[in-house]
């Protein structure tokens, strides 16, 4: 099946479009069906077939569990390879506890352990269990990391090669006994590896950069500190969020990070959830003591920067909530990108009569990158797709066009993603956390006592919220923060004036509207056209029914005095055009049903950027430009680890499960048994339900899914 998505003509001209749909077909019965030359603008030669373990179980037949708890985390080591310096070393750490809500997967390493063979000649595969020590002393826990300790070999297992064979299979379970320390034989233990059969270019896969470099020591300590932080961070389920406490106050003391926005501001705690002071001082001390240095660090190869990112974040991302992505570097993955994914709001249909959609990004270009040691491209291009959504062609702001198969195809593809991640990133953090979540939060706080109904009913969705605006503080707008050193920009040209622009020059606009600018609303295949306006209708509802519910007359609604200031200081702060700024019963439910999708759906859809964060080759916030030769276009394929780790760390912050529309959290309200409340929770249900039969026909998409969708941007 994975020839399929590279003959779109042929796929779409027999109404094939979708994977799910497809029996597994061998290379001979397409070749069959594929007109001569067809082939010739991607080589088989060009690619390999490779099998990737995605997932390790460690496990004992008779349910008893593996741990001692008087030792600490448990890994599986892989080594294969013929010795030397060919010999390839992975290790995984086997999960204590779920990872995600909803999960019962404990005893499974599902995000570091992608060791990775080429199935033209597999190996044997040797495993070796180990368990280590966490050091007691916290200074050598921080330095040294958390499992640096004393280890112990719990047992060692063995892959035959015939068994890592995949043939025609697309993804197997293999599954082999233990053999204990002293080398006898325990039928009762096993390991299990999951394999999914890929296919890479082999410029990913063959590329062995040599570098010199050692990691900026700012990185180094960063991955560090952001890992242990993330391991202690916790949130609450739906069902636990806690009623509002705290009483009104228009002079909540705010934090300004931004001096050249006067108006910018958000509250320097959260209502439920303060950022520990201790955590503030150490993103203050990391920013501020290692030296700012522009350099590269390279990965020798895709395969192995998979990996170490994966040991970055530990278990602290795991596999994105829609599924893997098969070959997420794919000519087919770019329609997934823009279509069902955090590319949704940027691609338009084309003007006139002209058939496809467009995604310009080209006003990224407009951020200047650095002048020094390396050399930077500028961010943006514009993406082409056809009718169908698939991709057609790229163009660089200087007029390069790149069309698939063409020489520097690969790295237009990279700018591409890049663009799109980076521009979605930065209308996550400017506009949804800063500006949505941050005002809408606010004016709940600052206006609207804790027995408000409306208070009550809106609480659930800005749990934490300023928790997050708070802790990234530092990360986000700090010039020698994590975002800073790992883009390519400059601070005050670039960086500052990106902000400056996403969060200043925030204007209010309904997602409909949004959606009737890009000219998607009929697009079938576009998510937030379906999904998207689904859920929106059932916040707008939810917010109209609630107001109804609340206010049953007119003069009950005028003579809330602290509603009428609580939407004049949204008025003002989220820059609502004229038509809604008068306060009617009408506008305010239109704006609160605007904000709680924007908080929930919406935010969930632009953070989902697990598959971007897991694999370097994905996006490059270090972008260079293009390579003069093979070993240089190797070079730029593959982000280096300033970028990757960059991208990895700040990722992994949104990806710390929260608690979610899906769940019930009636306790907060003032009413549980309200009318409105329960045609919401009816209405989700049914969203869910017609999401996953979607899901059938298409790559699976959970942005808009109440299963899966946060309940405020608590992450």
């Amino acid at each position: 099946s994975f020839l399929i998505s590279k003959f779109s003509p042929i796929y779409n001209s027999l109404e094939l479009r979708q994977m799910k749909l497809l029996p597994s077909l061998t290379l001979t019965a397409i070749a069959a069906a594929v007109p001569s030359g067809v082939f010739a603008s991607a080589p088989m030669k060009k690619f390999r077939n490779v099998n990737e373990i995605l997932s390790v179980s460690i496990g004992n037949k008779k349910g008893e569990d593996i741990k001692n708890k008087e030792w600490g985390d448990i890994f599986v080591k892989f080594r294969y390879g013929s010795g030397g310096d060919e010999e390839i070393v992975r290790e995984s750490q086997v999960l204590k506890k779920p990872v995600e809500f909803f999960s019962n997967i404990v005893g499974k390493a599902l995000v570091s352990s992608d060791v990775i063979q080429f199935d033209d000649k597999p190996q044997r595969l040797f495993c070796r269990i180990i368990q280590r020590r966490r050091p007691k002393n916290v200074l050598i826990r921080f330095i040294c990391g958390p499992n640096s300790g004393r280890e112990r070999t719990l047992g060692t297992a063995e892959f035959q090669p015939k068994d890592l064979k995949l043939d025609n299979i697309e993804r197997k379970v293999i599954r082999t006994s233990w053999k204990m320390p002293c080398g006898r034989s325990n039928p009762d233990m096993f390991v299990e590896i999951e394999v999914l059969k890929s296919r890479w270019r082999q410029i990913y896969t063959d590329a062995n950069i040599i570098t010199d470099e050692k990691l900026e020591p700012f990185f180094s300590l960063t991955s560090t500190f952001f890992k242990s932080t993330l391991e202690t961070t916790k949130n609450l389920r739906s069902f636990e969020l806690p009623k509002p406490i705290a009483e009104a106050d228009p002079d909540l003391k705010m934090e300004s990070p931004l001096p050249s926005l006067e108006n910018f501001c958000f509250p320097d705690n959260d209502e439920f959830d303060p950022v520990d002071s201790s955590t503030l001082t150490a993103f203050k001390l990391i920013n501020n003591v290692p030296v700012v240095r522009d350099q590269l660090t390279y990965y020798r190869n895709r395969g192995e920067a998979i990996y170490e990112i994966r040991n970055t974040v530990g278990n602290n991302i795991a596999t994105p909530k829609e599924g893997r992505w098969i070959n997420p570097t794919r000519d087919s993955s770019m329609k997934r990108i823009f279509f069902s994914s955090i590319g949704m709001i940027y691609v338009k249909k084309l003007p006139g009569f002209e058939k496809g959609y467009a995604a310009d990004l080209t006003d990224l270009a407009t951020y200047p990158v650095r002048n020094g040691k390396q050399e930077y491209e500028t961010y943006g291009c514009i993406t082409y797709f056809d009718e169908h959504g698939n991709i057609v062609k790229i163009t660089d702001v200087n007029g390069d066009v790149h069309t698939p198969g063409s020489e520097h195809w690969e790295w237009a593809k990279l700018k591409s993603r890049t663009g799109v991640f980076l521009k979605a990133a930065f209308a996550h953090f400017g506009e949804v956390h800063y500006m949505w979540g941050n005002h809408g939060s606010s004016t709940l706080r600052m206006f609207l006592s804790p027995c408000h109904p409306i208070r009550r009913a809106f609480t659930p969705h800005f749990y934490k919220t300023h928790h997050t605006c708070r802790r990234a503080q530092y990360s986000l707008f700090d010039r020698k923060g994590i975002l800073s050193r790992g883009l390519s920009l400059k601070y005050d040209e670039g960086l500052k004036k990106v902000f400056e622009d996403f969060i200043g020059g925030f204007i209010y606009q309904s997602y409909p509207d949004e959606l009737k600018e890009q000219d998607v609303l009929d697009c079938k295949f576009h998510v937030g056209a379906t999904d998207g306006m689904d859920l929106h209708k059932i916040f707008s509802q939810y917010a109209c029914d609630l107001f109804d519910e609340i206010y049953t007359h007119e003069e009950k609604f005028k003579a809330d005095e602290e509603l009428k200031r609580a939407h004049e200081y949204l008025v003002d702060e989220l820059r609502i055009p004229k038509h809604l700024q008068e306060y009617t019963m009408d506008n305010v439910k239109e704006i609160w049903g605007e904000i709680l999708f924007r908080v929930t759906g919406y935010h969930n859809m632009i953070g989902a950027v697990t598959a971007f964060a897991l694999d370097p080759a994905m996006t490059n916030i270090r972008l260079q430009p293009k390579g003069r030769t093979m070993t240089e276009e190797m070079e730029t394929i593959v982000a280096p680890k300033e970028s990757a780790i960059s991208v990895a760390l700040i990722s992994a912050i949104t990806q710390i499960p929260c608690p979610t529309i899906g769940e019930c959290w009636k306790q907060v309200l003032e009413n549980p048994d309200c009318t409105s409340y329960a045609t919401l929770r009816e209405n989700l249900k049914k969203l869910e339900q017609k999401i996953d039969q979607r899901n059938l026909v298409r790559n699976d998409n959970v942005d808009f899914h109440p299963r899966y969708c946060a309940i405020s941007i608590s992450s």
